[in-house]
C-alpha cells in the first residue's frame, strides 16, 4: 500500500492454474480483496502476475507493430492507453506502477506522500539526480513538477481529468496554465499541496498520473502558449528512454512521424540508481498501419515483434490454440461501453436508453472481443479488481430486467420503447442517430452488432468507422459534433480506486468542450452531487461503499450500456520476453521487455 495515510491501492492475488482451453470454458471466478477479481489461469499462456520482471537480456532493438495512430503524446494531455505506453517510457512521474501490480511505487518522489491528518495538505519529496535528456541537460527540481501541473489546466494542453483529480488545491478551480497558489515548493526538491477541501487522499493518490511528469518551464513554456500546445513535438524525457530528436529537441519528423512510426532510443541523461525499471532494449521501433488481422500473424510468426492494442478475435483464437506461450492474458483490463448522448437527441429519455440496454446482445459483443478466454460480460461499470466491484453487484449485477439477459430481450426492450411513448414498440421519431464507431476489430464488428441493434429498434443511422484514435479525438471527445452513440468506448483506472472508474466518464463538473471523456455528456444532478460527497471520503472500504451506491444509481439511470470487462490479450513473438502492465489494460512495458 502506498501510504496508510493515503488511499490503499488494490492488491492482486492471482491464482494460476488450467481453467481454460484454447478458447472454449471461462476462468475461474473468485475475488480477492473484495474486489471481485477472476482468477486467471495459464495453461500455458503468460499473466503479467507470472511475468518475470528482473534477469532480461540486454540490448536490442524490439519492434512493435501498431493499427492505430497515438493520440496524444505530451504527458500533460496523454490519456490513451495506447499513448500510455511511450509516454511511460520516456516520462516520469511522481510515483508509478511496477508492472505486476496496481500499487503506486515512488517514482520521482523520494517516498509516499504525506497527507496531513485534516487531509488538507500533502507534501512530497523528491529524489535528487534525476536529469531532463538533450536539449535540456539538467537536474529535475520541484518547479519542474509544479509547471507541469500547471499546465493542465491551460486550456492550450487540455488536460481531460485536472479538475476531477486537482480542484481542491488552493487557486486550481480558476488556473489557466499560471502559477497556482496552492503548490508551494519551499526548496528544490520539495513539493507541497495546499487544499481548500479534505481531499487529501485524492490528490495523494492522482500523483501517479503522467500530468505529474517533470517539464522544464524555460524550454516547453514558449510551446505551451500556441493553441493547441505543440510541446509533445519538442518534449524532453526524464525516462530510460526518449523519442528521438535532433539537436534543437524536435521529435517531429525525427523520432515521430505522425501516422507512419514513432522511435524510441536510450535516453543518455537516465540514471539507472535513481529508477526501479531495468531498461533492457536499446531501442523501441514502433510502425504505426496494416490491419490487426495482418500484424497479429506477422508478430506470432516473426521475430523481435510485439502488438500493443486490442487484439482481432481471429487472433486470440489463432494465439491460444497455436501460440500459447506468446499470448499473455491480463485481469482487471479495463471495460468497454456504449456511450450514448443523455444530453439531447432520442436518448435523453431514460425509457430509451434503457429499452438499447434490453435489446442488446451483449454476449454477441463479448464474442466478438474473444468470448469467455478474454471478456465478461459487464453488468455494471465497477470493473474487477477495483474496490467497490462486489457491492456494486459483482458479476451478476443489479437485479433491473433490462441488465437481466446479456443475450438481450425484445419484449423489454419493446415494453420500454412503448415507456417513452411510442406505442408501436418501435422508435418513430424524425431522428437519424449520429453513430461512430472504430474501425479496427474487433470494435468494429462491435460497433457493427450496436448500429443493427439500434436500426432493429426502429431508429434510422448515420453509421461511421474511423480510426479509433480519431473517433476519440475528433467525434465521440467533441461534444459539438454532437454524437448520438458512440459504440466503442472504453476505461481503465487511473489508479486502483472506484472514483477512477466512475468520475471522469460519469461527473458532469467533467464535461469539457475538447478532450473530453464524459462521451454520454451525463450530468445528473443527484449523481453528481453524491459524486462530491464520495470524494471526501477516506479509507477503501467506505469508498468502495459509497462509489459501489453511485455505480447502482448509473445502472438505474442506464447512463451507458456496459457490455465488458477485459480480461486484456497480448501477443509476442518467439523470442521476445514481453512484460505486460497489470494495472493497464495488460499492454507491454517497454522498460520491462527484452529479447531472449
Amino acid at each position: 500500500m502506498r501510504s496508510t495515510r493515503t488511499i490503499a491501492a488494490t492488491v492482486l492475488s492471482v491464482a494460476l492454474a488450467l481453467a481454460v482451453a484454447a478458447c472454449g470454458s471461462s476462468s475461474g471466478g473468485s475475488s480477492t480483496a473484495g474486489t471481485g477479481a477472476n482468477l486467471i489461469s495459464t495453461g500455458g499462456f503468460q499473466s503479467p502476475t507470472t511475468e518475470s520482471l528482473t534477469g532480461g537480456k540486454r540490448g536490442g532493438v524490439l519492434q512493435v507493430l501498431d493499427e492505430t495512430e497515438f493520440e496524444h503524446l505530451d504527458p500533460g494531455i496523454a490519456y490513451y492507453s495506447l499513448d500510455y505506453q511511450v509516454v511511460l517510457a520516456t516520462q516520469r512521474a511522481l510515483y508509478a506502477h511496477k508492472p505486476n501490480s496496481t500499487e503506486p511505487t515512488p517514482d520521482v518522489a523520494s517516498g509516499s506522500p504525506e497527507v496531513s491528518a485534516g487531509n488538507k495538505t500533502v507534501t512530497v519529496h523528491l529524489k535528487e539526480g534525476i536529469h531532463f535528456s538533450p536539449p535540456v541537460n539538467r537536474e529535475v527540481t520541484s518547479q519542474d513538477v509544479a509547471y507541469a501541473i500547471e499546465r493542465g489546466a491551460n486550456p492550450n494542453v487540455a488536460n481531460p481529468y485536472f479538475q476531477s483529480y486537482f480542484e481542491a488545491i488552493e487557486g486550481a478551480p480558476k488556473a489557466e496554465g499560471g502559477p497556482i497558489k496552492g503548490i508551494e515548493t519551499p526548496n528544490a526538491h520539495t513539493l507541497v499541496f495546499h487544499l481548500t477541501e479534505p481531499k487529501g487522499q485524492l490528490v495523494a493518490d492522482a500523483l501517479v498520473l503522467a500530468l505529474t511528469a517533470a517539464v522544464p518551464k524555460e524550454y516547453a513554456e514558449q510551446f505551451d502558449k500556441h493553441k493547441p500546445s505543440d510541446y509533445a513535438n519538442y518534449q524532453v524525457a526524464t525516462g530510460p528512454y526518449m523519442i528521438k530528436n535532433d539537436a534543437a529537441g524536435k521529435v517531429l519528423g525525427n523520432g515521430y512521424v505522425p501516422g507512419k512510426s514513432v522511435t524510441l532510443v536510450r535516453n543518455p541523461n537516465w540514471n539507472a540508481s535513481t529508477d526501479f525499471r531495468p531498461a533492457y532494449l536499446n531501442e523501441i521501433d514502433i510502425k504505426i498501419g496494416g490491419t490487426k488481422a495482418v500484424i497479429g500473424r506477422q508478430v506470432l510468426e516473426g521475430t523481435t515483434l510485439v502488438e500493443n492494442e486490442p487484439l482481432a478475435q481471429s487472433i486470440v483464437k489463432l494465439a491460444a490454440e497455436s501460440y500459447k506461450s506468446q499470448l499473455s492474458i491480463s485481469p482487471g483490463g479495463g471495460s468497454h461501453y456504449i456511450a450514448i448522448d443523455n444530453k439531447v437527441g432520442p436518448f435523453s429519455s431514460i425509457d430509451l436508453r434503457k429499452a438499447l440496454w434490453a435489446a442488446l446482445d451483449r454476449a454477441a459483443l463479448d464474442r466478438a472481443r474473444g468470448g469467455e478466454l478474454v471478456t465478461d460480460v459487464a453488468t455494471h461499470f465497477i470493473y474487477p479488481t477495483i474496490p467497490g466491484f462486489t457491492q456494486a453487484g459483482g458479476l451478476p449485477g443489479p437485479k433491473l430486467d433490462y441488465n437481466e439477459h446479456p443475450e438481450g430481450d425484445a419484449a423489454i426492450a419493446e415494453k420500454y420503447i412503448k415507456l417513452a411513448g411510442y406505442t408501436s414498440g418501435k422508435y418513430t421519431g424524425g431522428k437519424t442517430l449520429q453513430v461512430v464507431g472504430s474501425s479496427s476489430p474487433p470494435a468494429k464488428e462491435d460497433a457493427e452488432i450496436v448500429n443493427q441493434t439500434l436500426k432493429n429498434l426502429g431508429f434510422k443511422t448515420r453509421f461511421n468507422l474511423v480510426d479509433s484514435s480519431a473517433m476519440y479525438a475528433k467525434y465521440c471527445g467533441v461534444p459539438a459534433e454532437a454524437i448520438d452513440v458512440c459504440p466503442n468506448v472504453g476505461w481503465a483506472a487511473d489508479f486502483g480506486d472506484p472514483q477512477a472508474v466512475l468520475d471522469v466518464p460519469f461527473n458532469g463538473k467533467n464535461i469539457m468542450s475538447t478532450g473530453n471523456n464524459n462521451w454520454g455528456l451525463v450530468n445528473n444532478p443527484e449523481i453528481n452531487r453524491a459524486m462530491d460527497a464520495a470524494e471526501l471520503l477516506a479509507g477503501t472500504q467506505a469508498r468502495a461503499a459509497a462509489w459501489a451506491a453511485i455505480d447502482r444509481k448509473l445502472v438505474a439511470q442506464a447512463v451507458a450500456i456496459p457490455f465488458d470487462w477485459d480480461k486484456a490479450p497480448s501477443i509476442e513473438s518467439s523470442n521476445v520476453a514481453g512484460v505486460g502492465d497489470l494495472w493497464d489494460t495488460g499492454e507491454w512495458d517497454y522498460s520491462y521487455t527484452s529479447l531472449k
